[in-house]
C-alpha cells in the first residue's frame, strides 16, 4: 500500500486512534490493523511495512490478507481467538508466525479489541502488532520446548476453579489449540477411571501442605487411543501465604511406556527363553531314547500289529519334537525350517482332517483364492500355528457357531494401520484370517492374550502357550498377527506371511528307508553325555556296519582320540560336562587330525548355529531328537570324501 500517511487507509485507522499516537506506535516498531467486520475489510498501517520489511501490503478480506501474510499453521489460532472474543468476550490475544522479507517467518504477538454499534454488533476490530518484544521470545521458546519435550501447562485457580491450557496441552490430547475453554469437571473426566479417586486426594494433600504432586494416568486422544501422561504440580500461595492456585505440566510419555513395556516384553522373553530352552534339551534327550528304541525295535518285530503300534508311537513322538519346537517358538529360539510353500495348499490340508475333531454344531467356510503368493515359512510351525487358532475358535463357541478360514494377498506400505503397533516392514504378505463367532474377547484383557501362561480357559484346559507360540512363530518368520475382537461377536486372528516372487516348485519325495548298512567298516569316535542316547547312537551305529568307540565327556573323548588318532569321524554332542564342549573337543582332535569329519548334535536350539569360527562349512549339525535315517545319511554324506576306512 501507499505508504503516504495521506492515504485514505490510514486515514481509516487514525479516525480512531489520534494521529500522533499512531506515528508513535509506528516508530517504535509497532503495526496497526483494522478490520470492517461488516464490511470484511482489512486495513494495515505503515508500521506493519516496517515490520516485515515487504515492499507492499495488500489490503482485502481479512482471510486474504492472513493467508497471505500469516504462517498457514497459525490462521486457525488466529480464526479461533476472534471467535472467542465475539462469542464468549474471551480478550483478543494470538502469538503467530509472520511473513518476512528474508523468506523467513518471524513471530509476533498480536492484541485486539472490538468495537461494536449502541446495538451492540460488531462493527470494527482494531488491534497492534509487535515482533520481537521479549514477551514474544519468552512464548516462542516455551511453546518450542513443549513441542520438543511433548509438553504443556496448565494453571487451576482455586477460588474461580477456572482452568487454562496451554497450546501443548490441546495438542497432546489431539484438539486444535484455543478451541474451546476446558473446565475442571471436563479435565477430571479425562482421566482414567481409576485414577480418578487417587489424583485428587495427592492435589487435596498438595493444596493442604502448600507442596507439589506428580502423578501419572491415561486420557482419551482425539483420534481414539489413549495417551499415557504424566503430570507434575505445584502450588501457588498468595500473599497471606495462602494457597491461591496450582499449576504444573503435563507430558506425553506414551513413547516412553511403549519402549518400557517392549523392554519389559524382551526380558520376558528372554528369561522364559532360557528355562524353555533348558527343559527342551531334556526333553529332547527322552524323545530320543524313545524314537531310537522304537526304530531300532521296529526291525526286529515281524507281528505287522505290533508294527503298526510302534509306528504310531515313532509318528507320536516325532509330534513331540514338534511341540518342543513350538514352545520354543514364542521365546524365537526355535530352529525353524522354512519352506517355500502355498497357504492354499497348507490350509486344505489341515481342513481335511481338523473336520473331524470339531463338533457338529460347529461349521467351517473357507475363502481361499488359488492365485495366493508363495510365503516362506517353517510347514510343521505354520500348522501349528492354524491349529492353536482354530482350536482357540473352538473353544469359544461352546454353544456351536461359523469358524471361517480365508486368505489373501495384501500390500503393506507405510501407510498401512495395524491395530498393535507391531513394526512390519513394507512388502507384499499373504494373510490368513481364522474368525469364530465366539463370545468374543473382552477389551480389558486383549491386551494380555500372547503373554506367556496367560488363559482364561478352565485348570488343565489350557496352558497359556498357544498365542505365545503362535506370535514368535510369525515374528520370527519376518511377519506378524493381529486380533480384532467384540464381545458377543466374535474374534478374527490374522497371520500376516511375508510373501516370496518366485514361483513354488514341487520337491522331489524319496521314499524313506528303513535300513542302512553303509558303515563298512568306518571307525566313528561318539561322545555323548547323556546314558541312554549315547546307548541308542551305539546301537543304531552298530546295526549300520559302523565300528564304534564311546566317551561320556569331551575331556575322555580327548583321551581317547589322543590314544588311537585312526578314527574316521567324530559324532559329538555340543553341550557336555568338563572342561571340552563339543566345539572345542573338535578344534583340538583337528590339530591333531587336520581333515577330521564331525556331526555335531544339540538338545539346545540356540546351539544349532554356533559361532562361525568353531565349525567349517562342511560340518553337519542336527538337532536332538533325530530320526535314523537322517543321522546315517548325515554320516554316509560326510564320508563319502573318504575313500576307505582307517582301519
Amino acid at each position: 500500500m501507499d505508504q503516504n500517511q495521506d492515504d485514505p487507509v490510514f486515514q481509516k485507522i487514525t479516525e480512531l486512534v489520534p494521529q500522533e499516537f499512531t506515528k508513535a506506535l509506528t516508530d517504535a516498531g509497532i503495526g496497526l490493523w483494522l478490520w470492517d467486520v461488516k464490511a470484511d475489510q482489512l486495513d494495515v498501517s505503515r508500521g506493519m511495512v516496517q515490520l516485515t520489511g515487504l515492499k507492499q501490503l495488500y489490503r482485502g478480506s481479512r482471510l486474504d490478507v492472513l493467508r497471505d501474510l500469516i504462517h498457514p499453521e497459525d490462521v486457525e489460532t488466529i480464526q479461533a481467538s476472534t471467535r472467542r472474543l465475539f462469542e464468549d468476550g474471551v480478550p483478543y490475544e494470538t502469538l503467530c508466525r509472520m511473513r518476512h522479507s528474508s523468506g523467513h517467518f518471524v513471530w509476533a504477538n498480536t492484541y485486539g479489541s472490538l468495537v461494536r454499534d449502541e446495538n451492540g454488533e460488531p462493527q470494527k476490530m482494531i488491534g497492534i502488532v509487535r515482533v520481537m518484544d521479549e514477551l514474544t521470545r519468552t512464548k516462542r521458546d516455551l511453546l518450542h520446548a513443549e513441542e520438543m519435550a511433548r509438553l504443556g501447562n496448565w494453571t487451576v485457580d482455586l477460588a474461580t476453579d477456572e482452568l487454562i491450557w496451554s497450546q501443548g496441552v490441546y495438542k497432546i490430547l489431539g484438539y486444535e489449540p484455543f478451541s474451546f475453554q476446558p473446565t475442571l469437571e471436563f479435565a477430571r473426566k479425562l482421566r482414567a477411571e481409576e485414577d480418578r479417586a487417587m489424583i485428587e486426594g495427592l492435589i487435596d494433600e498438595a493444596v493442604e501442605k502448600s507442596g507439589a504432586f506428580e502423578y501419572r494416568t491415561r486420557v482419551p486422544h482425539t483420534s481414539g487411543k489413549e495417551v499415557h501422561i504424566k503430570v507434575n504440580g505445584a502450588i501457588e500461595t498468595g500473599i497471606t501465604g495462602a494457597p491461591v492456585s496450582y499449576y504444573g505440566t503435563m507430558q506425553n510419555i506414551t513413547a516412553e511406556i511403549q519402549r518400557d513395556e517392549q523392554i519389559r516384553q524382551s526380558q520376558k522373553l528372554e528369561t522364559i527363553g532360557k528355562l524353555t530352552g533348558g527343559v527342551a534339551h531334556d526333553f529332547n534327550n527322552l524323545l530320543a531314547v524313545i524314537l531310537g528304541s522304537l526304530e531300532l525295535a521296529q526291525d526286529d518285530i515281524e507281528d505287522s500289529g505290533v508294527n503298526e503300534l510302534i509306528q504310531m508311537a515313532i509318528q507320536a513322538t516325532m509330534r513331540g519334537v514338534e511341540l518342543t519346537g513350538s514352545m520354543l517358538s514364542f521365546a524365537r529360539q526355535a530352529k525353524l525350517k522354512p519352506q517355500i510353500l502355498d497357504l492354499h495348499s497348507v490350509v486344505e490340508q489341515t481342513n481335511s482332517w481338523i473336520a473331524r475333531t470339531l463338533p457338529e454344531n460347529i461349521s467351517i467356510k473357507t475363502s481361499l483364492p488359488t492365485d495366493l503368493w508363495p510365503i516362506s515359512a517353517d510347514p510343521g510351525s505354520t500348522e501349528n500355528a492354524l491349529l492353536n487358532l482354530i482350536l482357540n475358535a473352538r473353544d469359544a463357541m461352546a454353544k456351536g457357531g461359523e469358524l471361517t478360514i480365508e486368505a489373501a494377498n495384501v500390500i503393506i506400505d507405510s501407510d498401512f494401520s495395524f491395530q498393535r503397533n507391531d513394526e512390519v516392514s513394507p512388502g507384499q504378505y499373504v494373510m490368513l484370517a481364522i474368525s469364530d463367532t465366539g463370545e468374543g474377547i473382552p477389551a480389558n484383557i486383549l491386551k494380555e492374550i500372547y503373554e506367556p501362561f496367560f488363559t482364561t480357559k478352565a485348570p488343565g484346559a489350557g496352558s497359556g502357550l498357544g498365542l505365545s507360540m503362535v506370535q514368535g512363530f510369525m515374528h520370527q518368520s519376518g511377519g506378524t498377527v493381529q486380533v480384532y475382537s467384540e464381545p458377543g461377536v466374535g474374534t478374527t486372528f490374522k497371520l500376516y506371511f511375508k510373501a516370496l516372487s518366485s514361483k513354488i516348485e514341487t520337491p522331489t519325495i524319496e521314499a524313506a528307508k528303513t535300513k542302512t548298512a553303509n558303515g563298512a567298516g568306518f571307525k566313528i569316535l561318539v561322545a555323548e553325555d547323556e546314558k541312554e542316547v549315547l546307548e541308542i547312537l551305539l546301537a543304531t551305529l552298530r546295526q549300520a556296519g559302523y565300528a564304534v568307540t564311546a566317551a561320556r565327556s569331551g575331556d575322555e573323548a580327548r583321551e581317547i582320540f589322543e590314544a588311537d588318532p585312526s578314527f574316521d569321524l567324530l559324532l559329538t554332542d555340543i553341550v557336555m560336562p568338563g572342561s571340552l564342549q563339543g566345539t572345542t573337543l573338535a578344534q583340538l582332535l583337528r590339530k591333531q587330525a587336520e581333515d577330521l569329519p564331525v556331526v555335531f548334535l544339540s538338545g539346545y536350539a540356540s546351539e544349532a548355529t554356533v559361532r562361525r569360527n568353531e565349525v567349517r562349512s562342511e560340518d553337519i549339525r542336527l538337532t536332538k531328537p533325530v530320526r535314523r535315517i537322517e543321522l546315517l545319511e548325515a554320516l554316509e554324506k560326510t564320508l563319502a570324501s573318504r575313500v576307505e576306512p582307517k582301519l
